[in-house]
C-alpha cells in the first residue's frame, strides 16, 4: 500500500471537495430554467390584458386564529378585483357562530363566494395530528379536497390561511400544467439540490439514508400554495386511509410530520415545480430572486408569523443598529427565529392590508405585546 504524504492528499482530496459542492450547487439550480421557461409561458398566455376568470381557490384552518384568515382573503380579492373568486372551505366540527362571522366578511369583499365544506369525519385528520405531532388536523384536509369538493371541479389552488398575502395574478398559477403530476407547487427548500424520490418507505427498502428520510419527513415540497390535480387523485383513488397509513409507518419510524411531509412520505417528488414567485419565502431565497415579480408572499420558515410581529419604525431601528454594532446580515431574535432589515418591509406590507380587515382589532394589541417579548428575548440572547 502506498501512503501519500499530507500535501499530496491535501492537493488531491480539495479539488474533490470543491467538485462536489460545484457540482451540488450547479444542480440545486438546474430547475430555475424549467421554472423560468414556464412562467414565461404562462404570462404569454394569461397576460396582464387577459379577460376576466373565474379562480378557485381552497383554503383550510381551524383553531383560535382562525379569523386571521380575513387577511389572505382581502389581498386576494384586492388582486383580483375583476374576477369572480370562489373559495373552498372545508372544515371540520365548528362553532356557527365562527362559521357565520367568516360567511359575512365574505360576503362584504364583493366579489367572492364561500362554499363551506363541513367534513363530518374528523377522525382521521385527528389522529394524523396527534401521530404527526402538529396541532390542528385541519391543516391535512388540502389532502382530501379531491373527495369533499365538487366532480365538476378539476382543479383549484391551496392557500396557507393565516401567513400569506396575494399580490399578484394567480390565473396563470392555477393554470399552470401538471404533466402527469399531482401537484403543482415551489420546493421546500431552494437552495437545497431537488430531492426525486418516491414513496418513502420504498426509498428507505432501496438504501435511502437516514438523513434522506427524514428530510422527506419535512417535505419535499412546500404546500403553503399549492395547485391540485383532483381529476388525477379522484382516478388514482387517493383516500386518506393511505395517508393514515403512511402516518403510522412515520410515527414507527420516529419521525414527525405535516402535511408537506405527509404527502412527500406518501408520494415522494409527485409535483412539478413552480417558479419560486408563486411561493414567495424571502428570507430563504437568493438574493436577486425578485420580490418585484412575487405573486405570492409566504411568511414560512424561522421567522415570526406576521400576526406576531408588528415593528414600529423605533424598533426596528433599534434591531438594525443592533445588526450594525455586530456586523450581522440576520439576528436571532428568539432561539429557533431570525429577523433582518431585509424583511421589514414585507412585515409592513401584511399589516398594511391587516388595517383594512375587523380582525385588526383584535391581534394588534397581541401583536405589540408578542413584539416586546420577542425583541426583549433577542437582546438577553444577544448578551449571552
Amino acid at each position: 500500500m502506498v501512503v501519500l504524504p499530507p500535501r499530496a492528499n491535501l492537493r488531491i482530496t480539495m479539488p474533490l471537495a470543491l467538485i462536489d459542492v460545484l457540482a451540488k450547487r450547479a444542480y440545486s439550480r438546474l430547475p430555475r430554467g424549467w421554472t423560468a421557461g414556464m412562467d414565461a409561458a404562462l404570462r404569454l398566455r394569461h397576460g396582464p390584458n387577459r379577460p376576466p376568470a373565474r379562480l378557485d381557490v381552497m383554503t383550510a384552518v381551524s383553531g383560535p386564529n382562525l379569523d386571521v384568515v380575513q387577511v389572505m382573503l382581502r389581498s386576494l380579492c384586492d388582486s383580483h378585483p375583476r374576477d369572480d373568486i370562489h373559495l373552498w372551505f372545508p372544515h371540520l366540527p365548528t362553532a356557527q357562530p365562527v362559521l357565520d362571522a367568516l360567511a359575512a366578511y365574505c360576503e362584504g369583499l364583493g366579489n367572492l363566494t364561500l362554499h363551506l365544506l363541513p367534513v363530518a369525519d374528523k377522525d382521521p385528520f385527528v389522529h394524523l395530528s396527534r401521530i404527526g405531532g402538529r396541532p390542528y388536523g385541519a391543516r391535512f384536509l388540502w389532502l382530501a379536497a379531491h373527495h369533499h369538493l365538487p366532480a365538476s371541479l378539476s382543479r383549484v389552488i391551496f392557500l396557507d390561511p393565516l401567513d400569506i398575502i396575494v399580490e399578484g395574478d394567480l390565473v396563470p398559477f392555477l393554470r399552470h400544467p401538471f404533466l402527469g403530476r399531482y401537484i403543482v407547487a415551489c420546493r421546500e427548500v431552494p437552495s437545497a439540490p431537488p430531492l426525486i424520490v418516491g414513496p418513502a418507505s420504498r426509498a428507505q427498502a432501496r438504501g435511502a439514508s437516514p438523513r434522506t428520510i427524514w428530510r422527506i419527513s419535512r417535505g419535499v415540497m412546500n404546500s403553503g400554495a399549492i395547485v391540485l390535480n383532483l381529476d388525477k387523485l379522484r382516478r388514482d383513488g387517493i383516500g386518506m386511509q393511505d395517508y393514515v397509513a403512511v402516518g403510522e409507518w412515520a410515527q414507527a419510524q420516529g419521525l414527525n410530520f405535516g402535511d408537506q411531509g405527509l404527502f412527500s412520505l406518501t408520494h415522494g417528488s409527485h409535483y412539478i415545480q413552480a417558479h419560486d414567485r408563486w411561493n414567495f419565502r424571502f428570507f430563504t431565497l437568493p438574493r436577486g430572486s425578485g420580490h418585484e415579480t412575487a405573486a405570492i408572499i409566504h411568511f414560512a420558515g424561522n421567522i415570526p408569523k406576521p400576526f406576531h410581529l408588528r415593528l414600529t419604525a423605533a424598533q426596528e431601528e433599534e434591531i438594525a443598529a443592533m445588526m450594525r454594532q455586530r456586523n450581522l446580515s440576520v439576528m436571532p431574535i428568539t432561539r429557533s427565529q431570525i429577523i433582518s432589515p431585509a424583511y421589514f418591509p414585507f412585515y409592513r406590507a401584511w399589516w398594511a392590508v391587516c388595517a383594512r380587515t375587523p380582525v385588526h382589532d383584535r391581534i394588534a394589541p397581541l401583536a405589540d405585546a408578542m413584539t416586546e417579548r420577542l425583541l426583549a428575548e433577542m437582546t438577553a440572547l444577544a448578551e449571552e
